[in-house]
């Protein structure tokens, strides 16, 4: 028994290229949850490493008669992937409704979507909801390993093809000039600063990237040395230890008056990581304790970034916590999910 809000049913799998399929979830109890472009879907998989799992959706958010989500097989992980590549038509699988913040401005501002191997996925949702506004310029630039592992490249070129507003491109670290020559690719090796140059014009445009978190630090770091905004850079990973979005403002800190020694500084509720021995200040600078952590260098483990997975749950050794979303289940007694959840007071944690 669940208590999900839907039941989906496998109606359809395709092998959109050597390590990533995509499954097509229609709805058979229930009702249909809508979501937005760059939204995942939580699914209650019910393994024994694994009870739910986020992919995200994509496809366009204008179809109501179901789901598709894309999942890359990864034999290291925990299973979901490996679950979801034997799983076969008819299959049932409960699911949560769609959620999440990795989401499209709402404005005319000319569009990057840049992505790298399976972060495709979100950004193929957002394109079909794109080439919808004929005024908005799209640039969608696609990296990954070479054409066996170029998933969608048929549905994007379509998609380019009847949308004059959209460009896109295409670049494979191990192709061959032969791939360029048959279209398959528009360029060979590695995204580089000097590529993105060549590509992109000298434009006030949201950046949406998505990747693997290698692949994201290097994007980001060429976007911003080309004079892009680190405020316009929107960015989703698929699991990693590195931060979402490196955190450079300095923590304002005041002296603490009684207590804690001439040294002691705190500028509102004091976070106090027991294992590493750091006391830091809360400002609300990060927007949750699993960013507070990262920019102390810390690498909790985390996944879907939402309150979702459950993967960055840790022991709360004192203190009290709120959520900045609604949790679909609680953690374990005496633990909190980082991702989601900012102290009321001081807080001492587990790591």
């Amino acid at each position: 028994m669940t208590n999900a809000p839907m039941m989906l049913e496998v109606a359809e799998r395709v092998q959109e290229s050597q390590n990533v399929i995509s499954l097509r979830l229609n709805v058979v109890e229930g009702v249909f949850q809508p979501f937005v472009a760059g939204q995942h879907l939580p699914l209650r998989l019910d393994l024994p490493e694994r009870k739910l799992a986020t992919y995200t959706i994509s496809s366009d958010p204008a179809d109501h008669s179901g789901y598709r989500i894309s999942v890359k097989i990864e034999p290291n992980g925990k299973g979901g992937s490996r679950f979801l590549h034997a799983v076969q038509v008819g299959a049932r699988i409960p699911a949560e409704r769609p959620r999440g913040k990795f989401v499209l401005a709402d404005d005319a501002r000319p569009v990057l979507l840049l992505t790298g191997g399976i972060g495709i996925t979100p950004a193929l949702s957002m394109l079909s909801v794109l080439t919808r506004q004929p005024e908005r310029p799209v640039y969608f630039v696609h990296a990954c390993l070479s054409a066996a592992e170029h998933s969608f490249a048929d549905e994007v070129a379509e998609m380019a093809a009847r949308a004059p507003n959209v460009q896109a491109y295409a670049a494979y670290a191990e192709g061959a000039e032969a791939d360029v020559a048959d279209g398959r690719c528009q360029g060979v090796g590695l995204l580089s600063r000097e590529v993105l140059r060549e590509l992109l014009p000298l434009d006030a445009y949201h950046v949406y990237l998505c990747g693997p978190d290698g692949f994201m630090s290097a994007m980001r770091a060429a976007l911003v040395s080309l004079g892009v905004p680190d405020a316009e850079i929107h960015q989703e990973t698929f699991g990693g230890a590195a931060p979402l979005v490196k955190n450079e403002a300095p923590v304002s800190l005041a002296p603490v008056e009684g207590g804690g020694g001439a040294g002691a500084l705190v500028a509102g509720p004091v976070v106090h990581f027991a294992k590493s021995g750091l006391d830091v200040a809360w400002d609300g600078t990060s927007e949750s304790l699993l960013e507070l952590a990262e920019a102390q260098g810390l690498t909790p483990e985390f996944e879907c970034r939402a309150g979702i997975c459950g993967t960055c749950a840790c022991r709360k050794l004192s203190g009290d916590v709120a959520y900045t979303e609604d949790l679909i289940d609680s953690p374990e007694e005496g633990k909190i999910f980082l991702c989601c959840s900012v102290p009321e007071g001081d807080v001492t944690l587990d790591l």
